[in-house]
């Protein structure tokens, strides 16, 4: 398993984590998958990631439009995947209602490169309800669930943590993101909030923080800070 789960940013601020996705891919296909995108139809969104991948060698890359597209013949074919941000509730019914959830979970498994960026590596946690629209002015992480999807579980592939993604964003956002996080962990929830420039980097058995801001996990209310290159205790 192989798996870059990014906190939602983009260009500059995360050349770290691109690197290291490029490098995993070696030049190979990318599957990039936008269906969580918010703003128009998907495909519109090609040229920004074209835009993104072009300066660390990324040019052969599948678009995806539509889930049912994540075929198992389509996924040997490439050699990493990229899921893009948006709205993680509508991207997660989009899977989950065709093969495409089992598809790519049957993908990481087997050692396939998966980067998630924002609601892209949201869901690869337990729940993707750390991202529910609570009414905090926190605008970044809160998404609606328009979509009325039911079962919010993700692929659960973090032993039973969830991922807070853009985590204390602005300043003004940092008061009520700690009220979020209060919350969450009163109902339960395990944490690995991940600032924008940040991600979590697991590969196999290892899982590392990459990107130079540091992440903050919570098991329980205790509260771990980790750095970039720090080994994450949460396989």
């Amino acid at each position: 398993m192989r798996l870059i789960l990014n906190g939602g940013g983009s260009g500059e601020s995360v050349k770290e984590n691109y690197e290291l996705f490029a490098n995993e891919v070696n030049g190979g296909r990318v599957m990039y998958i936008p269906l969580a995108w918010n703003n128009g139809p998907c495909g519109e969104c090609i040229h920004w990631f074209r835009s993104e991948m072009a300066p660390y060698g990324i040019t052969d890359v599948e678009l995806i439009t539509a889930a049912n597209q994540i075929t198992k013949e389509k996924l040997k074919n490439v050699s990493g995947v990229f899921i893009g941000g948006g709205n993680t509730y509508k991207l997660l019914k989009y899977l989950k209602e065709t093969p495409a959830f089992e598809n790519l979970k049957e993908y990481i498994e087997n050692g396939g490169l998966v980067m998630g960026s924002s609601a892209g590596a949201l869901i690869w946690g337990r729940s993707i309800d750390t991202c529910k629209d609570d009414g905090l002015e926190i605008k970044s992480i809160c998404d609606q669930n328009l979509v009325n999807l039911q079962d919010t579980t993700g692929f659960d592939m973090l032993n039973g943590y969830s991922l807070l993604v853009h985590y204390k964003k602005k300043e003004e956002q940092i008061s009520a993101t700690e009220q979020r996080v209060k919350r969450l962990l009163k109902e339960g929830y395990k944490l690995i909030c991940l600032p924008e420039e940040t991600s979590l980097w697991i590969n196999g058995n290892q899982a590392k923080i990459i990107g130079p801001k540091p992440a903050e996990i919570y098991d329980g209310h205790e509260k771990q800070t980790v750095h970039t290159n720090e080994d994450v205790l949460c396989r």
